[in-house]
């Protein structure tokens, strides 16, 4: 695929342009914003300097397969219908060794799929819509898009700091047909931590913002009980993550938000728990 553009947004990080110019290769555009800038900001200026029909993402700690973006591209021309595609991927450790093969959630294999040639298939737009409901299969560094997209639907919003990519998949997911490929696309070389993280409440508060706007486009009653729970489960997160900060009054707060929206046992046994 030689006629690629390879742009990197900088920001809030020490200058690494001699490293950068080092490469030499007049399709690598570096653009540095003064202050530092959330993801979401970084992403809606990597597209705005983009020039090509289709856009990818790959964050820093993540390594794209060689002939990916040229696989991707040829299924998205041959599939006009499909508004943007993703891949499988594999967690690999500092030297590269497979960790996971395939990290693609669960969720993703219980959807009717159309099979396509060369391992692809198409995820029809109700399927992809119900089944992100659930769980966010859609890793950021997997897809490639259509870059009038964000155009008619909006950039990446500036207003989340966390789960932007999520809030544009919901936004894509009510409008367009899907293509996955079961093939590894990247490698992601994230340290996934299983503790949580004093990031975890802000993650978490974006979240239920996004979770109601999605709600609020559904009329099924099914489909607002499911995001009610994930809400419920976002609030019941932060109420841990208070817990472990010793913030008890706040904690008991977001057990009860989780139980008012959804109610369930353990979230009112998390906040007695807290009371007694």
């Amino acid at each position: 695929m030689p006629e690629l553009e390879a742009i990197v947004v900088l920001s809030g990080v020490p200058d690494r342009g001699d490293a950068l110019s080092s490469v030499g290769d007049p399709r690598l555009v570096t653009v540095r914003l003064r202050a530092a800038q959330g993801m979401s900001r970084l992403l809606n200026v990597g597209v705005a300097r983009a020039r090509a029909p289709y856009v990818a993402f790959l964050w820093p700690d993540e390594v794209i397969k060689p002939d990916r973006l040229g696989a991707t591209a040829d299924a998205l021309d041959r599939h006009g219908e499909a508004g943007f595609a993703f891949t499988d991927f594999d967690y690999v450790d500092g030297n590269g060794a497979v960790l996971r093969a395939s990290a693609t959630a669960p969720a993703l294999h219980t959807l009717t799929r159309v099979p396509l040639e060369n391992g692809w298939s198409l995820v029809p737009q109700p399927q992809l819509a119900r089944a992100l409901q659930a769980e966010n299969f859609v890793a950021l560094s997997s897809v490639v898009l259509r870059r009038q997209l964000l155009t008619e639907i909006g950039p990446f919003d500036e207003r989340l700091t966390y789960c932007a990519d999520l809030d544009l998949w919901f936004r894509l997911a009510h409008r367009y047909d899907v293509l996955y490929g079961d093939q590894v696309g990247h490698s992601c070389r994230r340290r996934c931590a299983n503790a949580l993280n004093p990031e975890d409440v802000r993650s978490a508060r974006d979240r239920i913002t996004l979770l109601r706007r999605e709600k609020e486009r559904w009329r099924d009653r099914a489909a607002q009980r499911l995001l009610d729970q994930s809400i419920a489960q976002s609030y019941a997160e932060m109420g841990y993550e208070e817990s472990r900060r010793r913030h008890r009054l706040r904690s008991i707060a977001m057990f009860a938000s989780a139980f008012a929206t959804f109610p369930q046992a353990r979230w009112l046994r998390g906040m007695l728990g807290l009371m007694l």
